[in-house]
Protein backbone atom coordinates (compact mmCIF):
# COMPACT_ATOMS: atom_id res chain seq x y z
CA UNK A 1 0.00 0.00 0.00
CA UNK A 2 1.71 3.59 -0.65
CA UNK A 3 1.72 6.66 1.11
CA UNK A 4 -1.24 7.89 -0.85
CA UNK A 5 -3.29 5.34 -0.25
CA UNK A 6 -3.03 5.14 3.49
CA UNK A 7 -3.79 8.76 3.27
CA UNK A 8 -6.71 8.28 1.07
CA UNK A 9 -8.06 5.78 3.04
CA UNK A 10 -10.98 6.58 5.54
CA UNK A 11 -9.64 6.73 9.10
CA UNK A 12 -12.41 3.99 10.68
CA UNK A 13 -11.74 5.31 14.40
CA UNK A 14 -13.45 9.20 12.71
CA UNK A 15 -15.80 7.60 11.23
CA UNK A 16 -17.12 5.89 14.13
CA UNK A 17 -16.73 8.87 15.86
CA UNK A 18 -18.57 11.37 13.41
CA UNK A 19 -21.74 8.15 13.70
CA UNK A 20 -21.72 8.60 17.40
CA UNK A 21 -21.63 12.25 17.25
CA UNK A 22 -24.20 12.13 14.98
CA UNK A 23 -26.41 9.41 16.34
CA UNK A 24 -26.41 11.31 19.58
CA UNK A 25 -27.41 14.52 18.27
CA UNK A 26 -30.37 12.70 17.32
CA UNK A 27 -31.37 11.16 20.41
CA UNK A 28 -30.67 14.31 22.11
CA UNK A 29 -32.89 16.14 19.43
CA UNK A 30 -35.29 13.97 20.39
CA UNK A 31 -35.10 14.28 24.09
CA UNK A 32 -35.18 17.74 23.70
CA UNK A 33 -38.38 17.60 21.51
CA UNK A 34 -39.92 15.15 24.17
CA UNK A 35 -38.95 17.46 27.42
CA UNK A 36 -40.61 20.94 25.34
CA UNK A 37 -43.58 18.75 24.64
CA UNK A 38 -43.69 17.95 28.46
CA UNK A 39 -43.42 21.39 29.46
CA UNK A 40 -46.22 22.12 27.26
CA UNK A 41 -48.31 19.71 28.46
CA UNK A 42 -47.75 20.03 32.15
CA UNK A 43 -47.63 24.58 31.23
CA UNK A 44 -44.21 24.73 33.09
CA UNK A 45 -43.33 28.84 32.68
CA UNK A 46 -40.23 27.72 30.45
CA UNK A 47 -39.89 31.53 29.73
CA UNK A 48 -39.15 32.37 33.16
CA UNK A 49 -36.16 29.86 33.11
CA UNK A 50 -33.77 31.60 35.06
CA UNK A 51 -30.00 30.30 33.47
CA UNK A 52 -29.21 27.71 36.28
CA UNK A 53 -33.05 26.64 34.86
CA UNK A 54 -31.71 26.05 31.04
CA UNK A 55 -28.45 24.86 32.20
CA UNK A 56 -30.47 22.29 34.32
CA UNK A 57 -32.55 21.24 31.03
CA UNK A 58 -29.34 20.81 28.78
CA UNK A 59 -27.58 18.74 31.61
CA UNK A 60 -30.67 16.33 32.03
CA UNK A 61 -30.81 16.14 27.89
CA UNK A 62 -27.18 15.37 28.13
CA UNK A 63 -27.24 12.74 30.55
CA UNK A 64 -29.98 11.06 29.70
CA UNK A 65 -28.95 10.64 26.30
CA UNK A 66 -25.45 9.50 26.72
CA UNK A 67 -26.93 7.08 29.72
CA UNK A 68 -29.65 5.46 26.52
CA UNK A 69 -26.95 5.60 24.13
CA UNK A 70 -24.69 3.64 26.79
CA UNK A 71 -26.87 1.25 27.72
CA UNK A 72 -27.47 0.52 23.75
CA UNK A 73 -23.52 0.19 22.99
CA UNK A 74 -24.08 -2.35 26.07
CA UNK A 75 -25.05 -4.74 23.96
CA UNK A 76 -22.02 -5.20 21.65
CA UNK A 77 -19.23 -6.51 23.59
CA UNK A 78 -16.37 -5.79 20.77
CA UNK A 79 -17.93 -2.22 20.89
CA UNK A 80 -17.53 -2.19 24.60
CA UNK A 81 -13.89 -3.73 25.05
CA UNK A 82 -12.86 -1.05 21.79
CA UNK A 83 -14.42 1.80 24.25
CA UNK A 84 -12.27 0.37 27.20
CA UNK A 85 -9.07 -1.14 26.06
CA UNK A 86 -8.69 0.54 22.66
CA UNK A 87 -8.76 -1.49 19.18
CA UNK A 88 -8.29 -5.13 19.15
CA UNK A 89 -9.24 -5.39 22.46
CA UNK A 90 -10.87 -9.12 23.34
CA UNK A 91 -14.80 -8.71 23.46
CA UNK A 92 -15.71 -7.61 27.02
CA UNK A 93 -16.35 -9.68 29.91
CA UNK A 94 -19.55 -10.04 31.67
CA UNK A 95 -17.94 -8.08 34.76
CA UNK A 96 -17.51 -5.34 32.23
CA UNK A 97 -20.45 -5.20 30.32
CA UNK A 98 -22.74 -5.08 34.11
CA UNK A 99 -20.00 -2.19 34.94
CA UNK A 100 -20.77 0.28 31.88
CA UNK A 101 -24.85 -0.58 32.01
CA UNK A 102 -24.41 0.26 35.53
CA UNK A 103 -22.85 3.66 34.57
CA UNK A 104 -25.61 4.18 31.63
CA UNK A 105 -27.97 3.91 34.81
CA UNK A 106 -26.65 6.27 37.00
CA UNK A 107 -26.25 8.80 33.77
CA UNK A 108 -29.73 8.16 32.79
CA UNK A 109 -31.30 8.76 36.33
CA UNK A 110 -29.18 11.98 36.94
CA UNK A 111 -30.62 13.62 33.91
CA UNK A 112 -34.03 12.40 35.45
CA UNK A 113 -33.79 14.18 38.57
CA UNK A 114 -32.27 17.01 37.26
CA UNK A 115 -35.44 17.08 35.11
CA UNK A 116 -37.94 16.60 37.68
CA UNK A 117 -37.66 19.72 39.41
CA UNK A 118 -38.04 21.69 36.48
CA UNK A 119 -41.03 19.24 35.93
CA UNK A 120 -41.99 20.79 39.62
CA UNK A 121 -42.31 24.09 37.92
CA UNK A 122 -45.95 23.03 36.29
CA UNK A 123 -47.44 21.43 39.24
CA UNK A 124 -47.56 24.64 41.43
CA UNK A 125 -51.48 24.21 41.00
CA UNK A 126 -52.05 20.80 42.10
CA UNK A 127 -52.36 19.99 45.78
CA UNK A 128 -49.03 17.79 47.11
CA UNK A 129 -47.58 17.57 43.28
CA UNK A 130 -44.20 18.84 44.12
CA UNK A 131 -44.26 17.03 47.45
CA UNK A 132 -45.00 13.81 45.50
CA UNK A 133 -42.01 14.80 42.73
CA UNK A 134 -39.89 15.43 45.57
CA UNK A 135 -40.46 12.08 47.00
CA UNK A 136 -39.67 10.23 43.63
CA UNK A 137 -36.25 12.22 43.29
CA UNK A 138 -35.12 10.67 46.83
CA UNK A 139 -36.51 7.54 45.66
CA UNK A 140 -34.39 7.81 42.36
CA UNK A 141 -31.28 9.23 44.47
CA UNK A 142 -31.21 6.47 46.58
CA UNK A 143 -31.37 3.84 43.42
CA UNK A 144 -28.64 6.06 41.76
CA UNK A 145 -26.83 5.64 45.07
CA UNK A 146 -26.54 1.60 45.19
CA UNK A 147 -26.06 1.47 41.69
CA UNK A 148 -22.68 4.06 41.95
CA UNK A 149 -21.89 1.52 44.71
CA UNK A 150 -22.27 -1.35 42.94
CA UNK A 151 -20.22 -0.05 40.32
CA UNK A 152 -17.77 0.73 42.29
CA UNK A 153 -17.36 -2.89 43.95
CA UNK A 154 -17.67 -4.61 40.41
CA UNK A 155 -14.97 -1.64 38.78
CA UNK A 156 -11.10 -2.77 38.05
CA UNK A 157 -8.42 -0.34 39.16
CA UNK A 158 -8.20 1.32 36.00
CA UNK A 159 -12.15 2.94 36.04
CA UNK A 160 -12.14 2.95 40.08
CA UNK A 161 -8.70 5.60 39.42
CA UNK A 162 -10.37 7.53 36.45
CA UNK A 163 -13.61 7.80 39.44
CA UNK A 164 -11.45 9.09 42.35
CA UNK A 165 -9.88 11.25 39.99
CA UNK A 166 -12.45 12.54 38.51
CA UNK A 167 -14.23 13.51 41.57
CA UNK A 168 -10.98 15.27 43.02
CA UNK A 169 -10.37 17.71 40.36
CA UNK A 170 -14.07 18.94 40.78
CA UNK A 171 -13.81 18.71 44.34
CA UNK A 172 -10.85 20.67 44.07
CA UNK A 173 -11.95 23.62 41.59
CA UNK A 174 -15.34 23.49 42.81
CA UNK A 175 -14.40 24.15 45.76
CA UNK A 176 -12.00 27.20 44.76
CA UNK A 177 -14.27 28.64 43.07
CA UNK A 178 -17.02 28.36 45.53
CA UNK A 179 -15.11 29.89 48.15
CA UNK A 180 -13.94 32.92 46.34
CA UNK A 181 -17.46 33.54 45.02
CA UNK A 182 -18.57 32.72 48.69
CA UNK A 183 -15.75 35.47 50.30
CA UNK A 184 -16.61 38.06 47.62
CA UNK A 185 -20.36 37.61 48.40
CA UNK A 186 -19.98 38.50 51.91
CA UNK A 187 -17.98 41.26 51.20
CA UNK A 188 -20.84 42.54 49.08
CA UNK A 189 -18.92 42.26 45.91
CA UNK A 190 -20.81 39.58 44.24
CA UNK A 191 -24.58 38.63 44.31
CA UNK A 192 -26.08 35.55 45.89
CA UNK A 193 -25.98 32.48 44.21
CA UNK A 194 -28.83 29.89 45.11
CA UNK A 195 -27.61 26.11 46.08
CA UNK A 196 -29.53 24.99 42.67
CA UNK A 197 -27.29 27.15 40.32
CA UNK A 198 -24.00 25.85 42.04
CA UNK A 199 -25.26 22.53 41.82
CA UNK A 200 -25.89 22.36 38.00
CA UNK A 201 -22.36 24.36 37.81
CA UNK A 202 -21.17 21.28 40.20
CA UNK A 203 -22.76 19.38 37.35
CA UNK A 204 -21.15 20.87 34.47
CA UNK A 205 -17.61 20.57 35.83
CA UNK A 206 -17.98 16.71 36.52
CA UNK A 207 -19.00 15.91 33.49
CA UNK A 208 -16.50 18.22 31.94
CA UNK A 209 -13.59 16.70 33.54
CA UNK A 210 -14.74 12.96 32.86
CA UNK A 211 -15.12 13.38 29.47
CA UNK A 212 -11.90 15.09 29.08
CA UNK A 213 -10.11 12.29 31.60
CA UNK A 214 -12.00 9.90 29.42
CA UNK A 215 -10.35 10.77 26.13
CA UNK A 216 -7.16 11.19 27.70
CA UNK A 217 -7.03 7.73 28.72
CA UNK A 218 -8.67 6.17 25.17
CA UNK A 219 -4.65 8.48 23.74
Amino acid sequence: MTTIEIVEKPNPFTLRTGLRMGGGAALGAIIGFGCVELAKYLHVPVKSFAWQDTLALFLAIVCAGIGIVTWLVSFNRKEVARNLEGEGALPATNAEVRAVRLQAASLFLAGVMMLLPLVAMGTAQIPGGAATIFGFIVMLFIAQTVANIRLWQISDEFLRRQILLTGCITFFVGQSALFLWAAAEHMHFAPPVSSWAIMMLVMTLYLGVGTFLSIQSRR
